[in-house]
This record gives C-alpha cells, structure tokens and sequence, in this order.
C-alpha cells in the first residue's frame, strides 16, 4: 500500500522489516522491495534484490515468482534502455506465464514489453502490445497497471507524430491514476501532457508540470530531478 500510494520511503522501510521477520520465505518480500527501490531509482540495488528473487524461485521451483521475477529484471533492463535484454527477459516472463495459467502480472510485463519495443523503433510490435497490456489489464483488475499501460502507449502515439490521440490517452491515464490515488502515474500523465501542450497552452503546460514536480519530489522519485531542470528552463 505504502507504494502504490507513493510512500516509497515508508514501502521501503516496512520491506526491509518484514524481510528481517521471515527468513524462512523471502520470496512474497523480494519483488515488493526490489519495485520499491527501482521507483526510487536506485537500480543497481533493485537489480541485485530481482536476482536474489529469481535465485531463490529457481531453487524453491516456483513458476509464479520465477515469472514476476524475470518481468521485473526485464522493466528494469527496459528503463536503463538495456532493450536487447529487456525483450529476452519480458518474453521468458510472459512464456513462463502463459505455460503456467497464472495471468497476474501479464499485463505490467506486456506494457514493458511494448515500452521496449518502441525505443527499439518497432512501433507496430509496440502499438499491438500497449492495447494487449491494457486489455490484460482490465482483464485482471490491475487498475494501477491501466494507468500506467495507457501512459505508455501515449508515449508512443507521440513518438509516431499522433500527437493529439496521445494527449487523450494521457488524460485517460490520468484519470484513472487519479481516482485510484496512485501519484507515480499521476505525475508521469501530466508530465507528458505538458509536453504536447507547450506550445499551444504554456500556461497550462507549466501548471502541469509543476504539479508533476510537487508529486515526484514529495515520492523521492528520479524524475523529480528532469522535471526540476524543464521548469527552469520554462519561461514563468
């Protein structure tokens, strides 16, 4: 809860507490802590935490962890722009799914998947996996992950000059973050957003992304740092 709210501190603190109260199963602990540390962009760390998760489902043969596993190592190789080995660990992680029958999770791994695929200029492998991601995620229930599967699909529209459809999926998106009260996807809709709208509405365009900044520097999020930066760079 503490990090879908955007308490990341907090989320980080509880899993480092309960990960010293259950030495005996770690597995329900590593992947919550790993995606609390790769929210506050300390990667390396999140990388060494996914490993010792997917280690530890290997050697308790777990499908379910060995999947969430490999999904997470994946999203992190894609935000480092590590595509090659993003798409080798997403697909494996959506394989061992499907083998399985366990949908949970699919859809956050088919939205990273399409992310990867649109920074390696695949733009149609990434459009077919965005719409595969949300309908995977209305599926399950997974509405935080509606938000973010709709925020990355707009990154794309935008990177193909479908400037206006990205706009309305960004609202949708935000919307949604909104009234889920989940702040990480809020401030990445309306930082993308400002974006589109910076030079028909700077006024708006600006508001947008101040209320970005507030939500990213209250969570401690990397991007706090970006958005810093625009909003000086932004006339008043």
């Amino acid at each position: 809860m503490h990090w879908l709210t955007g308490r990341l501190h907090q989320s980080l603190e509880a899993n480092r507490m309960t990960l010293r109260s259950c030495a005996l199963d770690t597995l329900p602990v590593l992947p919550n802590l790993g995606l609390t540390l790769r929210y506050l962009g300390r990667y390396d760390e999140s990388t060494a935490v996914h490993r010792l998760h997917l280690f530890a489902a290997r050697i308790k043969q777990d499908p379910f962890h060995m999947s969430n596993a490999l999904g997470h190592l994946g999203g992190l190789r894609c935000r480092l722009g590590q595509n090659a080995a993003a798409e080798r660990l997403l697909r494996a992680s959506l394989a061992l799914r499907d083998r399985t029958g366990n949908g949970f999770g699919r859809a956050e791994t088919l939205s990273d998947l399409a992310g990867t695929y649109r920074q390696l200029g695949r733009y149609d492998d990434a459009l077919r996996h965005h719409e595969a991601a949300i309908e995977a995620a209305a599926a399950s229930g997974e509405r935080h992950v509606q938000a973010q599967a709709r925020n990355e699909l707009a990154v794309t529209l935008g990177a193909t000059g479908r400037a206006d459809e990205a706009v309305a999926v960004f609202e949708e998106a935000l919307a949604i973050a909104t009234r889920i009260g989940h702040p990480y996807e809020q401030a990445r809709a309306l930082d993308g957003l400002a974006g589109h709208l910076a030079e028909k509405e700077p006024a708006q365009a600006r508001r947008y992304r101040q209320r970005a900044f507030a939500i990213s520097e209250r969570m401690g999020a990397p991007e706090r740092h970006d958005l810093r930066r625009q909003l000086a760079e932004t006339p008043a």
